[in-house]
């Protein structure tokens, strides 16, 4: 099986070298720019206790909706070579290749890691629309910004699985936040639910995906990937889904249970009054 050709002319011109230079260049500074944005973002938020908030429902329908776009575009670009990849060669292989930094795919997961920096403005509409700032807001932006960065430096070869999967859910998250921020159309509380639950379900498959490294290293199994890259990686991924299983906790299965004893104590004290 022919693996994806160039359609777009950026792809044809893309320079792995290039990019790969720029990166190695510049990919500590995501540090110091992580260091400003908390200190920023929390700045503004104490500024905003004395201010109206903005309601800015246009700049972030557009927002959203490019980074919905963009997310849409790149998974579908790194995410067919991957399955064409696989058809071809197999998971094991696939997963432990590193053919994907060249090509179009090559692109658009440069793309993907260099997107991480201007996807840190979501903060900002969260500060300046007043609305609740959690840690497991920016603590997932400055982690994986930082974490997309250095793993371009130090690739592995499965890098191009949780981009893909990260591209998939983005493209459905922000298209979801495209459509709350217009306002027009009410969204069922089964859409939020849904939408936290695919994100979960990423966390725990990127742990696992990391483990299975592991296990091809410690049994001489031919893998491009490094133990630092492993252990930065399950770090991450295992924080997200206690954070993310948290957050369902509190946000949908907590609240459901209060709601419902609120209503057996209403029809209790409507029998009594009855």
């Amino acid at each position: 099986m022919e693996l994806m050709q160039p359609v777009f002319d950026v792809e044809r011109r893309f320079s792995r070298t290039a990019a790969f230079h720029w990166m190695c260049t510049h990919w500590k500074q995501c540090f110091y720019i992580s260091a400003v944005y908390v200190l920023v973002v929390h700045y503004i938020q104490r500024k905003m206790k004395e201010r109206t908030q903005f309601g800015l429902r246009k700049p972030l329908f557009l927002w959203n909706l490019t980074l919905a776009l963009f997310s849409a575009v790149a998974f579908y670009r790194v995410g067919a070579h991957f399955v064409q990849e696989v058809m071809r060669s197999g998971w094991h292989k696939t997963s432990c290749s590193l053919e994907w930094l060249n090509g179009p795919p090559g692109l658009w997961s440069f793309l993907f890691g260099f997107a991480k920096l201007p996807e840190l403005i979501d903060t900002l509409f969260v500060v300046l629309r007043k609305q609740k700032l959690m840690f497991l807001h920016w603590y997932h932006h400055i982690t994986v910004f930082c974490y997309c960065w250095y793993a371009y430096v130090y690739p592995h070869g499965q890098g191009r699985i949780f981009i893909v999967m990260n591209l998939f859910v983005h493209s459905i998250m922000y298209t979801y936040y495209a459509v709350r921020a217009q306002g027009i159309v009410k969204i069922p509380r089964t859409v939020n639910i849904c939408i936290t639950t695919v994100q979960l379900m990423q966390m725990v498959f990127g742990v696992a995906t990391f483990v299975d490294a592991y296990w091809m290293l410690q049994n001489d199994l031919p893998c491009n990937v490094a133990y630092h890259n492993i252990i930065f990686g399950i770090l991450m991924y295992f924080s997200y889904a206690i954070l993310f299983a948290h957050f369902f906790y509190v946000n949908y299965l907590k609240k459901k249970s209060i709601l419902i004893e609120e209503s057996k104590v209403e029809v209790s004290e409507k029998k009594k009054v009855d």
